[in-house]
């Protein structure tokens, strides 16, 4: 499976990365987020689906930035 590393921005805590997990994991594609709010990205292991526009957008609705 390959992997995506974008950048977030405005996470503070692990509740924020909490909540960037949570909003993100149900994209389509996507089988694992793994957060690092300290660093300010997350890494996305995906199947050849993922759909890098609406994890960026949930990303968005959840509070945060891209």
């Amino acid at each position: 499976m390959a992997q995506s590393k974008i950048t977030v921005t405005g996470m503070t805590s692990k509740q924020d990365g909490d909540k960037v997990a949570e909003q993100t994991s149900s994209v389509a594609g996507v089988k694992f987020v793994n957060v690092n709010y300290e660093a300010g990205f997350v890494i996305v292991t995906h199947g050849d689906d993922f759909d890098e526009a609406a994890f960026k957008a949930a990303v968005t609705a959840a509070g945060f930035g891209v």
